[in-house]
């Protein structure tokens, strides 16, 4: 996924190029040992956007999301409307998101103007996933925010995914292969880490922490 609380345009979509060309030349890489002949899958690249204007014609797919608990239109509806016409000339397809910030929020809860729902509050957290379900969202995501000091609780996450239908993305303080592991007992089908990501500038370090990572949520 590309995105973040501050991207722009620009960046987007170079980083979707960048991203985009490196996987075709490791694919291409794969099949001159003869091994991996017959390998034609490459992970699609999805839009994590924060405005209308930070999509790119060059991603597979788009989180097409509405910002449940925020005190702003903009992000509640007005964004999303304004997206509509370049997402239909462009054919993008997207994917509906019902998205929900809890404490501490960090950044995207201060750009996106949310009501942050607390960390213990599993009743506010309920009602929400219902409105997701309600609302046949495909995905259901809970934020605690980049950057956060603890992740959001496994309660919470539990309860959501009772309660949702579709995929649970739960992202935020998720920092360590332990915490990693129980969110994916509790019920997310997806762990987002971009901060983990971020905080490395040596790709075999990063390799091996996410590693990490996904052997612990697999075992």
């Amino acid at each position: 996924m590309i995105g973040g609380s501050t991207t722009d345009k620009t960046s987007v979509q170079k980083t979707v190029e960048i991203i985009q060309e490196t996987m075709e030349l490791q694919q291409w890489a794969a099949t001159q040992n003869g091994v991996f002949e017959d390998q034609t899958a490459i992970v699609p690249v999805i839009l994590f956007p924060n405005a209308s204007n930070t999509l790119s014609t060059n991603a597979d797919a788009l989180l097409f999301m509405t910002l449940l608990n925020s005190n702003s239109t903009k992000y509640l509806i007005k964004e999303q409307l304004k997206s509509t016409k370049y997402i239909f000339d462009n054919n993008i397809e997207t994917i509906s998101t019902a998205y929900l910030i809890f404490e501490p929020g960090m950044k995207v809860g201060e750009v996106g103007d949310a009501e942050l729902i607390k960390k213990t509050d599993l009743e506010t957290s309920i009602a929400y996933s219902r409105l997701a379900k309600y609302f046949n969202f495909k995905i259901l995501y809970l934020e605690a925010g980049s950057g956060a000091n603890l992740p959001i609780s496994e309660e919470i996450i539990s309860s959501s995914k009772k309660e949702f239908d579709g995929l649970l993305f739960v992202g935020g303080g998720i920092k360590t292969p332990e915490q990693a592991k129980k969110a994916s007992l509790a019920g997310a089908d997806w762990i987002v880490t971009g901060n983990l990501t971020e905080s490395f500038n040596d790709y075999n370090q990063l390799k091996t922490k996410l590693k990490l990572l996904i052997d612990e949520i697999k075992n």
